[in-house]
């Protein structure tokens, strides 16, 4: 695992740095009708987002472009992305060809409407995945990472824990004032696959500080590039959840093993180290 950041200032920072960001996200749910903002609304706050995650690094005294890897790293990274997305599709049409419920042959929206689908994968990169991976993990994740003593690997499990429960509990604004939900089970399912998700994404960043792989990771599991027909039943959500994350963590550990061995990677300290030799 890569190594961390040195920050400068305590538990303060990035306490208020989480107030802050729930209390402006509560206020705009407020003001949103409907259960999803408005484009500009959703654009503006991508923005609050990374100028957020961006101070508060400065305040805490690292640099940002320390979380912003090499654009040499975009090769690597968007192989990776098309490699597990392109055995996604293959490990789908063989369960379509099985007869697997949830599973259909039948071209998928993707593939009749990839203009607008593009268009709304690259919002989801732009105006979210970026700007929450930037404040959850390449920020609070870190941060709670050097705040933690002891021995590295706790202290990376404990990092990784904390983005994921933030990260969940980030949402709760709009559950409850902007869609009118309420607690019960359905919640308690929301906040579960959310910290999945988080807990993904963590290990995911953990294992190659690289910013713009988990970024990408995110968006594409908010619009996912299924080219046939996927409609999985709501009481397997969780279930298939949970094996497409451990995938996504498990297939860029072995990818990371790989590359590494061959002196290739998509993690900043060998892209650097890369640099440096040529």
């Amino acid at each position: 695992m890569s190594d961390s950041p040195v920050f400068e200032s305590g538990h303060l920072v990035p306490v208020v740095t989480y107030l802050l960001i729930l209390g402006v996200l509560s206020g705009l749910t407020l003001i949103s009708t409907g259960e999803s903002p408005s484009p500009i609304l959703g654009m503006a706050w991508g923005v609050f987002l990374i100028l957020v995650g961006l101070a508060a690094l400065t305040v805490e005294g690292v640099s940002p472009r320390t979380h912003l890897p090499s654009t040499r790293s975009l090769v690597p990274v968007l192989g990776v992305l098309i490699t597990f997305w392109a055995l996604y599709n293959l490990v789908a049409y063989g369960l379509a060809l099985s007869g697997v419920t949830g599973f259909d042959i039948a071209s998928s929206r993707v593939v009749a409407h990839p203009l607008p689908y593009l268009a709304a994968l690259g919002s989801s990169l732009v105006f979210t995945a970026i700007p929450e991976e930037l404040v959850f993990r390449a920020y609070l994740q870190s941060k709670a990472v050097a705040l933690t003593e002891g021995n590295v690997r706790r202290a990376v499990a404990i990092g990784v824990a904390v983005g994921a429960f933030l990260f969940a509990f980030f949402h709760l604004p709009r559950w409850f004032l902007m869609s009118n939900h309420g607690i019960g089970p359905a919640l308690a399912g929301h906040l579960l696959g959310l910290t999945l998700a988080g807990l993904a994404y963590g290990l995911v960043y953990a294992v190659t500080r690289n910013l713009w792989l988990v970024a990408l990771f995110h968006a594409t599991m908010n619009q996912p590039p299924f080219l046939l027909t996927i409609q999985i039943p709501s009481n397997l959500h969780f279930l298939v959840g949970l094996v497409e994350y451990a995938a996504i963590v498990l297939f860029v550990l072995v990818i990371v093993s790989l590359t590494e061995s061959a002196g290739i990677s998509v993690t900043p300290a060998r892209q650097e180290a890369s640099q440096a030799s040529d």
